[in-house]
């Protein structure tokens, strides 16, 4: 049972985990390894906490105030900073941060390990603390099938309404997703509008959805995405002006890494449909025309034989994923004080576990109270590389790793052992969570994080003052002693935009007509 108040105080979400059939199994070791494992499927019943392209209204989350709410008032956001105040357990942060818990619990490897991290790429401390779950790494089951049941069917509202000005931002919200979440959006409504558009009597339902499919058409899971790409730039901005130490490289290993094998052969397991594991086939797949061209004209001419072009055809599809217009800060400058405040705001968001709404609740319900100042909010490490393992945000071909500046980031944020944390624990044990946060290694203060991290000053104030708890500082308040006050470095709130119009596949049939432009005279 998962625990996410917002829609409700005691809302919850029952997850059923099963084998997927009698006699199938899984390689999980490299090619000297004849260890399997049967594949695991994960049943999430969500009720009104999560819809299909959703969410339930946060009723009984606490009030979110008109300017908190970035999409109905978005210039409310220009006068945020670090210091500003924030309540996760209000409105929409409130919603997304169990959208992060459920999101834990249903991608998380069910044994407390951790995404695979070599110890050799990591500084002494951090090392040593994660060779535990490294070991563990090999046995780890991967959440192979997971699917979402929501207790109502709304799909093709809450898919409609993503197209609808009046309920989406007005900046081009679109344009700044990949095209491949669009069309999955778009098909995905198409496919649920036919199907309750059949005549009485015929009607079919549009669920389950499957997890993944889910991170796309759903606004709350991309919203998770973003929080997690604008950590993923301030964690890699940090390590390259503000850590003390340095990540070790790491040695090219002959073997290959376990966990990818297993996401491999499960792939080749998932597409076969005999072998009782439940999935979920897309009924549009959309590519681009001028590639699909090519891959035709390759193969009329017998520049390419049959084989070669069926590869080049399944891999057109994963062109869609890249963004038309690439963003991303100004190097060797600090970020404007409006995106520190939304780098504070997406580590509480990601890293730490829904609050209950009262200290009763939290008995009851076995979850963390409600603190009175958001810099006493306690972040996990585990559940934060977690949550952006799940969202697709790791990879392991770059270098240093994201998780491995999150262990160092870890480790320097403890300044002495005087703020250390004492952790209070609920009583009982949560035998279902997936996210072992037990011990003082592993959850730290958000304004601790946010020092180290940001340079921003400890000094939260609590949310029952008022009036500083409801209007927040007015001025960010830096540390004078901290890496952003010493490197001198510039803040700006620019960003370097890339857009070749020459080879967009979605701008250069324009330019053509052009005589001035490279493509009309090349062509």
């Amino acid at each position: 049972v998962i625990g996410v108040p917002s829609h409700t105080r005691g809302s919850v979400v029952y997850a059923l985990r099963n084998r997927a059939a009698p006699g199938v199994v899984t390689s999980i070791g490299g090619q000297n390894d004849s260890s399997q494992i049967v594949p695991l499927q994960s049943h999430l019943f969500t009720g009104d906490a999560i819809f299909t392209g959703g969410g339930g209204v946060p009723f009984e989350a606490n009030l979110e105030f008109a300017k908190d709410n970035f999409i109905k008032n978005p210039k409310s956001l220009k006068s945020k900073n670090g210091s500003s105040t924030f309540r996760p357990g209000a409105g929409t942060l409130s919603t997304e941060r169990c959208f992060a818990e459920v999101l834990t619990r249903a991608t998380g490897p069910w044994d407390g390990s951790l995404p695979s991290s070599s110890p050799s790429a990591l500084p002494q401390d951090a090392a040593a603390e994660t060779t535990s779950s490294t070991s563990q790494s090999r046995s780890a089951p991967l959440s192979q099938t997971t699917l979402l049941y929501p207790g109502h069917e709304y799909t093709t509202d809450l898919l409609m309404r993503q197209f609808d000005q009046k309920t989406t931002p007005s900046d081009g919200y679109w344009t700044r997703l990949s095209p491949s979440v669009f069309f999955t959006t778009a098909s995905h409504y198409l496919v649920s509008a036919h199907r309750r558009a059949l005549p009485p009597g015929q009607k079919l339902l549009t669920l389950p959805t499957p997890l993944e499919v889910e991170c796309a058409v759903n606004p709350n899971f991309r919203s998770l995405k973003r929080r997690g790409e604008g950590v993923g730039n301030a964690l890699r901005f940090w390590y390259e002006f503000g850590a003390k130490n340095l990540i070790p490289e790491r040695e090219e290993e002959e073997e290959e890494d376990d966990v990818g094998i297993v996401v491999d052969i499960y792939k080749e397991s998932a597409s076969n449909t005999n072998n009782g594991v439940v999935t979920s086939q897309s009924v549009f797949t959309t590519v681009f025309s001028a590639d699909l061209d090519k891959v035709v004209q390759d193969l009329r001419s017998g520049n390419i034989d049959a084989i070669s072009a069926a590869d080049q055809i399944e891999s057109l599809q994963s062109r869609l994923d890249e963004k038309l217009i690439g963003r991303r800060p100004i190097p060797s400058t600090l970020s404007s004080h409006k995106n520190v405040y939304l780098g504070v705001v997406a580590l509480a968001v990601l890293g730490s576990a829904p609050s209950a709404m009262t200290v009763s609740d939290a008995n009851i319900m076995n979850m963390a109270p409600p603190v009175e100042s958001t810099d006493r909010i306690l972040v996990s490490k585990r559940r934060l590389i977690s949550v952006l393992d799940g969202l697709g945000l790791l990879t392991q071909d770059t270098s240093p790793r994201l998780q491995d500046i999150i262990h160092l980031l870890w480790q320097e944020a403890r300044l002495d052992d005087e703020l250390k944390l004492d952790i209070e624990h609920p009583n009982g044990t949560d035998i279902e969570c997936s996210i072992n946060t037990s011990g003082r290694d592993d959850q730290i203060e958000l304004g601790l994080l946010k020092l180290a991290l940001f340079g921003v000053a400890f000094n939260q104030p609590s949310k029952f003052c008022l009036p500083c708890g409801s209007s927040g500082s007015s001025k960010a308040q830096y540390d004078k002693k901290s890496w952003v006050t010493t490197s001198k470095l510039r803040r700006t709130s620019g960003e370097l935009v890339r857009h070749d119009a020459e080879n967009c596949l979605l701008c250069r049939d324009v330019l053509r007509s052009c005589p001035y432009s490279k493509s009309a005279a090349a062509s």
